[in-house]
């Protein structure tokens, strides 16, 4: 008689994606964890298999791995419905970097912490993030059991005079937020039984000096850790280094020597013919926030990117943090500039915002996969809901009816972080309350800077 296995959590499933090369879907499935590793992802075996300290049913779900967010700010909330409608990404500089300089820390804690809440509940495992507060953001990860790659805001401008066209680098401020940005990483790494990684985050490739693109190049590499920085985000940013440099942002960092497979770039929605060969023969990564683009009335040239080879995942970028409106996006928006329905696929939604993602990370081979030796980083999603209905087991349920709420269970590193959608690290009554209390006095500044339409409508009982 065989005995049965000794193992921490056994998930269960009446559809499992794994999200693995062959696209395999099992019916009737079964994830068994031990630790922080999947020991068994499969067809259930016999009720005597296993000898599990807690079982998780599977009754009306679908299991898949967690979704890998390649490029976040998690406590960058305080600006939706703000900076939404500034054309072509205006709003960026004229309302959210001039108030940013106006944030306290405890104001950007309480917002990082409804982040993580929100994109916990939203199905994400993994972020990677850059912004002010890494240790306060590490911190809220860490409580919450999200796993994150956090990188430091590091620049040497004023954020709040780009809007004035006025880039007047600083030497000192590089050096000091540089320092913080490489401390962070030595203090943090490793941190939460692994859930914490740092990297260097050269904020974009108009707001850090060259001196500083190259400094944070030299830092990471000591380090051995990666990069991650905006580029080609904006038509300003574009304007500033074409008319310094005489090139596109990409290729002024490629001429710079900095460009690498260790570097994460979001966006390139102004990129050209020379800046995407640039990136694509240095081997980048590339983080495609299809949520933001349309807002912004401009898309990244995707297909050219597709073709050059260079490696890219979904991402969210900041205010939205929803996986599944992501892959909506993406598949609508590349639809139609392609002019064809086969352009992006379901199939291909679903790996680009969990597979494809780990890879933009460096992690595909412990993360986005339920797969045998891969952490144990994955979702229950609840398809027994009227939007669901019939569901079918294809990748086109998933990616184009199922919402962030059918999101029940979440597992990161083997543990249970969200049941019944309830974040067992978070409190969210207060974490609510908390950003509640800052609206009304950031309601009068965001009128100032140009974004509220409405000064003085706060419906959160403040």
């Amino acid at each position: 008689m065989i005995k049965p296995r000794d193992i921490d959590l056994l998930v269960q499933a009446d559809v499992l994606y794994p999200m693995m090369s062959n696209e395999e879907i099992i019916l009737n499935a079964e994830v068994a964890i031990i630790n922080d590793q999947i020991v068994y992802a499969g067809p259930k075996l016999n009720n005597k298999s296993w000898n599990a300290k807690e079982i998780i049913l599977g009754d009306g779900k679908a299991v898949m791995p967690g979704f890998v967010n390649c490029h976040s700010h998690a406590a960058s909330l305080v600006f939706r419905s703000q900076s939404d409608d500034g054309a072509g990404g205006k709003a960026l500089y004229s309302v959210a970097f001039r108030a940013e300089a106006t944030i306290t820390t405890e104001q950007w804690r309480d917002f990082a912490r409804v982040g993580v809440l929100d994109m916990i509940k939203a199905g994400f495992t993994t972020i990677n993030d850059i912004w002010y507060e890494p240790e306060t953001l590490a911190e809220i990860c860490v409580e919450a059991g999200l796993r994150a790659q956090i990188a430091y805001k590091v620049f040497d401008v004023c954020l709040e005079d780009l809007y004035l066209n006025h880039y007047n680098h600083s030497s000192k401020t590089a050096d000091m937020r540089l320092k913080r940005g490489v401390d962070f990483v030595k203090k943090w790494g490793g941190a939460g039984n692994g859930l914490i990684t740092g990297r260097i985050g050269p904020h974009a490739t108009d707001t850090c000096s060259s001196e500083l693109h190259q400094n944070a190049y030299i830092e990471a590499k000591k380090l051995k850790v990666g990069r991650h920085t905006h580029a080609a985000q904006s038509a300003g940013e574009v304007a500033y280094i074409r008319s310094k440099y005489g090139v596109g942002p990409v290729v002024y960092l490629q001429e710079l020597g900095v460009l690498d497979q260790d570097l994460v770039l979001a966006h390139l929605t102004y990129a050209d013919q020379a800046d995407l060969k640039a990136a694509a023969s240095e081997g980048v990564k590339y983080a495609h926030c299809s949520t933001i683009y349309p807002r912004r009335g401009v898309y990244p040239d995707i297909i050219e990117i597709t073709k050059k080879g260079i490696q890219w995942g979904l991402a969210t970028d900041w205010m939205m943090n929803d996986p599944f409106e992501a892959m909506r996006n993406a598949l609508n928006a590349i639809r139609l500039k392609q002019g064809k329905h086969t352009a992006y696929t379901s199939t291909e939604a679903l790996f680009g915002s969990t597979t494809n993602s780990a890879k933009v990370l460096g992690l595909e081979g412990s993360i986005g996969k339920v797969q045998e030796g891969f952490k144990a980083d994955l979702i229950q999603i609840d398809i027994n809901q009227p939007h669901l209905v019939p569901f079918y087991a294809e990748y086109a349920s998933i990616a184009y009816y199922a919402r962030a709420s059918d999101v029940v269970t979440s597992i990161i590193n083997g543990k249970i972080v969200m049941k019944d959608r309830v974040v067992i690290g978070i409190d969210e009554t207060k974490a609510l309350e908390a950003v509640a209390k800052h609206i009304p006095t950031l309601s009068d500044k965001m009128l100032k800077l140009g974004g509220a339409v409405h000064p003085g409508l706060c419906p959160c009982g403040f």
